[in-house]
């Protein structure tokens, strides 16, 4: 009997999905890093690992509004049946979310509002709607022992953006490791990064580690803004993308 690697074709919803995502890992293989070389040829802030704090014009007022952040936050986690782990509700981050200590609650999702939570957190949302070029932006909740593998993120056409709300005591054994670099976060400040950079994140700590977490759109000149958008446009309408969503709005209106 003949075995094969490939789904049957007597399965054709199975075969289809196979073949998606062979066309999406040969895409990412070696398409994405020329898309990624041109894009960043036309970025206007520069292309480093990590940013610095003064990037964006919007970072200063919600730096100063944290600790309104962390107490929405916290008045969430009281609620841990509302906060679902990551790979829950996003199947395709099981990659490196591979048990349930990475926890998320979603405010807004790839341009989509969360109406039923950012209801719960209207200090928040305020702060975070009007932000240009918000793509998402969800509480992001490592617990104890957990640890996500070195991976990198799908587009340079974002930027990723870490406002610390509760760090754990013990900091260096809570911590990030960009491009070959170790850092840490610090409560009411942001830690902000390409996420297209090789990454690894552990929180060996007895305590939770609490970030907002958000994208936004890199600052680009055309025709890469054009490039970048087109990128975002098809990854959204992807069915790895449109599922996170359904998850999300399936997860939130059982709770």
């Amino acid at each position: 009997m003949q075995l094969s690697a490939t789904p049957s074709i007597r399965h054709p919803g199975k075969f289809f999905d196979y073949l998606f995502r062979r066309t999406v890992f040969w895409f990412g293989f070696y398409i994405r890093p020329p898309i990624h070389w041109f894009i960043g040829l036309f970025s206007k802030v520069g292309n480093p690992p990590v940013f610095g704090r003064d990037v964006f014009d919007w970072v200063p007022g919600l730096e100063r509004n944290w600790e309104a952040i962390r107490d929405e936050a916290v008045a969430v986690l009281q609620q841990p049946e509302d906060v679902p782990p990551l790979r829950e509700v996003s199947p395709d981050h099981s990659r490196i979310a591979t048990d349930d200590k990475w926890k998320v609650f979603f405010l807004w999702g790839y341009g989509y509002e969360m109406e039923n939570n950012t209801a719960r957190c209207p200090k928040t949302n305020d702060l975070v709607k009007n932000v240009p070029g918000l793509i998402s932006a969800f509480f992001s909740i490592h617990t104890p022992g957990t640890h996500l593998p070195r991976h990198y993120g799908p587009t340079n056409g974002m930027i990723t953006c870490h406002l610390g709300l509760n760090v754990p005591k013990d900091r260096q054994n809570c911590r990030i490791n960009i491009d070959d670099r170790d850092y840490n976060w610090d409560e009411g400040k942001f830690l902000i990064f390409d996420d297209t950079y090789y990454h690894e994140v552990w929180n060996d700590t007895d305590e939770d580690r609490v970030v907002l977490l958000m994208h936004v759109e890199r600052p680009l000149r055309q025709p890469g803004k054009a490039i970048a958008d087109g990128f975002l446009w098809l990854a959204i309408r992807s069915p790895f993308i449109q599922a996170t969503l359904k998850s999300l709005d399936e997860w939130t209106e059982r709770n």
